[in-house]
């Protein structure tokens, strides 16, 4: 990564290894010579974050807050809290505080992702190769430029700021000072990191790269294992405890694994899916469809399944499915199809609809919420809408 005060430069120790009786094209790093075993325990304290009563009638009875952009939104991020609500379009970018709003006047060449702490404390904003870091006062911390693209962006409590991309390191973390905490490569030139998540705290990271496999770190960016998916990573997740991981690959299959690297299952989904969503105790699995060729004969499931794969309900949508989540108790799902935006229950029952004002836009296109569903920030293809 470059910055702007000094260069790092990284060395890469690179080894041929050999996969079922063939040589791989690439160089890639050497496995640890230690690996954890189930006999270990592990030491991730999850912090839970107090719950309140949630009316899901009331609460999608309409917004309570808006932001219109004009153009569509990228991307939305909420602090467990739901105090401070963040909204990015191509061009703008937006911090929603209990007193004001922050950040408005500021303009983004190409704004793609926002992340806000858990905390509401930080706020990082990434566009095509460059990230801001702000704090809830929108006084800006550091910002660099990573030299390539981004693809997505995650911040700590603490204040790091976690990116993915295609530049060397694929991975890093950089502090509040504009340190770099750590950095990760994947020893394969061409790999490009798609997609991450990480525990609670950042303990643990799954990493999905676009050469087909995931990647298990620690919170120092340790490489610890990985596996080969047999299929370009689409989606990642990984519970709060970092015990159970899920991968969702291009061919709609969702795999399963332990912290120890053991498969434990693998589902492929009878539609083209492209994200999933888990309960942050990783035991239900919500899958989103996408029909990329427009086809009238495309059915619009959505499907939650459990810790081992079965299907506990399916839902038949009527039109396309723009965003789906998940409370932390697992209490609530949202999915919304066209200009509705649905709650169920975890037995799939309908508790409240919302039916997007046309002034608000045309469909849904992003979703974050807090642990309790209380409060929800819905980004559309002209506006930021907070919900509760």
């Amino acid at each position: 990564m470059k910055k702007p005060a000094f260069l790092i430069c990284v060395l890469l120790v690179s080894a041929v290894i050999i996969f079922s009786g063939c040589v791989s094209e690439y160089e890639v790093t050497e496995p640890p010579k230690t690996t954890p075993t189930p006999e270990e325990t592990s030491t991730t304290t999850v912090t839970h974050t107090p719950t309140h009563s949630v009316d899901p009638i009331q609460l999608l009875s309409g917004p309570t807050d808006e932001w219109k952009s004009k153009v569509r939104i990228n991307d939305v991020s909420i602090s467990d809290d739901g105090d401070y609500v963040g909204g990015v379009s191509t061009q703008k970018a937006i911090i929603k505080t209990p007193t004001k709003n922050l950040l408005t006047n500021y303009n983004w060449p190409n704004a793609q992702f926002i992340s806000v702490s858990s905390s509401g404390e930080y706020i990082g904003i990434a566009d095509d190769d460059f990230v801001k870091l702000y704090d809830n006062n929108g006084e800006v911390l550091h910002s660099y430029n990573t030299g390539g693209t981004i693809n997505h962006i995650g911040v700590l409590d603490n204040g790091n700021l976690i990116q993915g991309g295609e530049k060397s390191p694929q991975l890093s973390a950089v502090g509040v000072k504009g340190n770099e905490v750590w950095n990760w490569e994947s020893g394969i030139s061409t790999a490009k990191v798609l997609v991450f998540d990480y525990s609670a705290g950042g303990q643990n990271l799954l990493v999905g790269t676009q050469d087909d496999r995931v990647y298990y770190l620690n919170s120092e960016g340790k490489y610890i294992w990985f596996k080969d998916v047999s299929g370009e990573v689409e989606d990642v997740k990984i519970s709060d405890d970092g015990e159970k991981l899920y991968v969702l690959t291009d061919d709609n299959k969702i795999h399963s694994f332990d912290k120890y690297a053991n498969k434990n299952w693998e589902k492929e989904i009878d539609i083209n899916t492209v994200e999933i969503e888990i309960s942050p105790d990783g035991n239900y699995i919500l899958t989103k469809p996408y029909n990329a060729d427009d086809s009238f004969s495309f059915k619009n499931q959505v499907y939650l399944l459990d810790l081992n794969g079965n299907v506990k309900w399916m839902k038949q949508m009527g039109s396309d499915v723009g965003v789906i989540g998940i409370s932390d108790d697992s209490k609530y799902v949202v999915i919304s199809e066209g200009r509705d935006l649905r709650m169920y229950n975890l037995n799939g029952d309908e508790r409240a609809t919302y039916h997007l004002d046309s002034k608000y836009g045309m469909f849904f296109v992003c979703l974050d919420m807090t642990p309790d569903a209380s409060k929800m920030a819905l980004g559309t293809t002209n506006s930021l809408l907070v919900f509760g």
